[in-house]
């Protein structure tokens, strides 16, 4: 009598409103702690996996600011984005790069170097090279113009510098054809219609390539 009366307590306790209440909340409590474990890993993976840039849009926003319109059409020397890895680097060799641009991209053009802040679609700054003419050799221009490929370029001052590691890494591997054969040391001089490299302690044309 007391086990039937045992099992009658029981069945009424899975039939009353307030245990099937206490279910129904249980499975939506699980379902919800569900759904933010999914989010959060899916925020995880979100800001690890980087954004994929399209040049064509990267360049086409770029150019579509009003000082950057002469450059439509024009491909840069280089793209680089500043982070901690190349800031210091960065640095030495651009004048008035500071922590500020962290995360811009440096676009190099033949005349001038523009940090673009790409997300926000903001012209951040317009910098230039560390001047390094003081560091020439006094024939390095008497040497470099006796060359064919520099033939009409004479009266024309090129805009660039010396290679180091860290630039050369990173234009071999945008532009292997063109700096294939070039090293570290060799100077990077960019004419109106010419990009010239040339080894002064060999006094060699590395690589001569007209520009459109």
């Amino acid at each position: 009598m007391t086990k039937s009366r045992q099992l009658m307590q029981e069945q009424h306790l899975f039939e009353s409103p307030a245990f099937q209440y206490f279910i129904v909340f249980s499975i939506i409590a699980t379902l919800m702690i569900s759904a933010f474990s999914l989010f959060g890993i899916y925020q995880l993976k979100k800001s690890l996996v980087p954004k994929t840039i399209d040049t064509n849009d990267f360049l086409k926003k770029l150019t579509s600011h009003g000082e950057m319109k002469p450059y439509i059409g024009a491909s840069p020397l280089n793209i680089v984005q500043i982070n901690s890895n190349n800031f210091a680097s960065l640095q030495s060799q651009i004048s008035g790069l500071d922590i500020s641009y962290m995360g811009s991209f440096i676009v190099q053009y033949g005349d001038s170097i523009v940090v673009y802040d790409y997300e926000n679609d903001k012209i951040k700054g317009n910098l230039a090279f560390q001047q390094q003419d003081s560091q020439l050799p006094a024939d390095f221009f008497t040497k470099l113009n006796k060359h064919p490929e520099l033939q009409g370029l004479q009266n024309e001052q090129p805009i660039g510098g010396q290679l180091d590691e860290a630039s050369l890494s990173t234009l071999k591997q945008q532009f292997p054809d063109v700096y294939a054969n070039a090293k570290v040391g060799d100077f990077l001089l960019r004419y109106k219609t010419k990009l010239v490299i040339y080894d002064y302690g060999s006094d060699r044309i590395v690589n001569a390539v007209n520009l459109q």
